[in-house]
């Protein structure tokens, strides 16, 4: 029976998990395997096409199956033929063979679920010598989904598979590989009892076909059609034959192309926003960042020292430099004043009212100043009463510079330059 077994089971079609059961992992073991079992011949004419698939199916799934009407009830050992009659003879070898392909069936079943899944995932179930002995196929999975499946997993599970009902459309691909996704969770959703009927299979895939633009007369053409013409066969059907024209229409694969390039490059203009906005928000994270080390920096240094004795000293220096030279002035005036008095000593400032001026020497330069003034005059030099302009000993009235001052002298005399504060 063993020999039996190992060449009919193909286990590459059985996903082999690594990780712990998941509702979604074992739902898929479980129709894995019904297609196995599928082409396993079952005596009972109810099972209609699906062999001995029934073995891992609850009865509420398997009536769920394409013409399946009622229940199936699993051959039984009919034991040692004990008739005596040739009719009864061949019943009794019906039912063995029955019964034998039964068992192989189901010793095939549970090979593939060890194969799907590891043997300590069955550890509650192993005997004392750590084998697992006398369950069903529907027993092993209902352990799995005792053991691994909570029903807060299931809330999740759901909402996953509800994601894969709007999963995007790969022009790439034959439509079959969308169509068969889509519908393995729907059916995985049926399993938990969460409907999912074909008007939201077809919702789903209008919303990822109007996304190409080479199906957008064909998703005018299905509008057209009546409520009752729109089921899901028929939806697979009309588009199946869209996408396989649209690939055989050269004028329609250069129209997709252009139309990818376009979306190509709006997908990249957004990525660009993002990666822009990204940047920016970046940006003013590490500005503010910056500032808050500054302040914190700003915060631990020492506070500047108070400038009050800088000022006063400078104050100080001020009013004594105004003292020394308010000196100098009274001191030059009570000199001007003795000279006034009669018998002036020669280069005084001349006393207000007096007749006597400070005179030249033989040079025509004098000592000391004479007028308390600035004045200034391009012939006859500084420290003098007039000016350029009021000059009345003008010798060379033809190179004489009336615009003269002391600040620009205009290449005019320098006598009595040495005076000039």
């Amino acid at each position: 029976m063993s020999q039996e077994i190992d060449e009919t089971i193909d286990l590459t079609d059985i996903t082999r998990n690594d990780s712990p059961p998941t509702l979604i992992s074992i739902t898929k073991a479980r129709r894995e395997i019904s297609r196995q079992l599928q082409t396993r011949v079952c005596a009972d004419p109810q099972t209609q096409d699906h062999g001995h698939s029934y073995i891992v199916w609850s009865n509420s799934d398997w009536l769920k199956k394409r013409q399946v009407t009622s229940q199936i009830m699993p051959p039984t050992n009919p034991g040692i033929y004990g008739g005596n009659t040739h009719q009864l003879l061949e019943i009794h070898k019906t039912a063995t063979l029955a019964w034998r392909r039964y068992k192989l069936a189901q010793a095939a079943t549970k090979k593939m679920i060890m194969h799907a899944f590891k043997d300590y995932h069955f550890l509650e179930l192993q005997d004392d010598n750590g084998d697992i002995v006398g369950y069903t196929a529907i027993e092993l999975f209902d352990h799995l989904m005792d053991q691994y499946v909570q029903p807060e997993d299931v809330a999740d599970q759901v909402t996953a598979l509800h994601k894969i009902l709007e999963q995007d459309f790969d022009p790439n691909e034959e439509p079959q590989v969308y169509y068969k996704a889509v519908q393995d969770a729907r059916n995985t959703l049926h399993s938990l009892n969460q409907t999912v009927d074909d008007e939201t299979l077809i919702r789903h895939g209008l919303n990822q076909f109007k996304e190409h633009i080479d199906l957008k007369l064909d998703i005018k053409e299905w509008k057209k059609l009546n409520r009752a013409e729109k089921t899901w066969k028929k939806f697979k059907t009309h588009f199946t034959k869209a996408i396989s024209d649209n690939k055989k229409d050269t004028g329609t694969l250069k129209a997709i192309g252009i139309a990818n390039a376009v979306r190509e490059r709006e997908n990249q203009h957004k990525e660009n926003q993002i990666v822009l906005a990204q940047a920016s928000v970046e940006a003013n994270e590490k500005i503010v960042a910056l500032e808050q080390s500054y302040a914190a920096l700003m915060a631990k240094q020492p506070l500047p020292t108070p400038l009050k004795e800088t000022v006063y000293d400078d104050r100080s220096n001020q009013i004594k430099v105004l003292t020394d030279r308010l000196n100098q002035l009274e001191n030059a005036k009570g000199r001007g004043g003795k000279g006034g008095g009669g018998g002036s000593k020669r280069g005084a400032y001349r006393a207000l009212g007096s007749g006597s001026f400070p005179r030249n020497d033989e040079s025509g330069c004098r000592t000391c100043r004479r007028w308390d003034n600035d004045e200034y005059c391009w012939t006859c030099g500084f420290d003098i009463k007039h000016n350029s302009m009021t000059c009345k000993y003008i010798k060379d009235h033809a190179n004489h510079k009336k615009e003269a001052t002391a600040t620009n002298t205009m290449g005019g005399s320098t006598r009595n330059l040495n005076l000039r504060a």
